[in-house]
């Protein structure tokens, strides 16, 4: 018996021992990159994996349009795409200021132009970690048409930031310009 207790010490001991000399089984975290910009002096957060670039200071040409959110076109890597007035589609006046766009990772994509850029973030994308919420848009500073487009929230420096997805708003924009310049059908009366 004392045999049987020694060896199972000598077990206990070696067992702990090699416990320092392995690699510690941590958790892997997965994190959301977000960029932290302002909209209309707002707070509002973009995730980084919707997004194929961030510019400054690009140069947006005019195009006559009824699509008043429409600022343009500019240039990207030998491409050009539409330019969005991020803070028209949000509800807000329409921005004269085109300092920041952010490139869209969707195919075909368009960009976006928004006022302030802040900073890079990244947050446990796990829910449960409470740095991203499920926020109903209603209870966000968003129009109600837009209010799909809103639907998460994140905690950041202290306050809450609205995430705008992306890929809804571009969904959004697509349905209004199909929509806007489908044509008529017969029958109906033209505008």
């Amino acid at each position: 018996m004392i045999e049987d207790t020694r060896a199972r010490l000598a077990d206990l001991r070696r067992e702990f021992d090699a416990s320092f000399a392995a690699a510690p089984q941590g958790e892997a975290v997965e994190r959301d990159n977000l960029l932290a910009i302002r909209i209309a002096g707002d707070a509002y957060a973009l995730r980084v994996s919707q997004i194929a670039g961030l510019f400054a200071d690009k140069v947006v040409t005019p195009l006559p349009t009824p699509v008043a959110e429409l600022k343009g076109l500019a240039g990207f890597r030998g491409r050009s795409a539409p330019v969005y007035d991020l803070a028209a589609l949000l509800g807000y006046p329409r921005s004269g200021k085109t300092r920041w766009l952010v490139l869209a990772r969707a195919a075909g994509s368009l960009a976006l132009a928004f006022d302030e850029f802040e900073s890079h973030f990244a947050v446990a994308s796990d829910m449960s970690a409470g740095e991203i919420v499920r926020s109903p848009g209603a209870v966000l500073k968003v129009s109600a048409a837009l209010r799909p487009q809103v639907f998460d929230a994140v905690r950041y420096q202290g306050a809450m930031r609205p995430i705008v997805d992306i890929d809804t708003i571009i969904e959004s924009i697509r349905q209004r310009v199909a929509s806007d310049f489908a044509p008529a059908q017969p029958g109906s009366a033209s505008t």
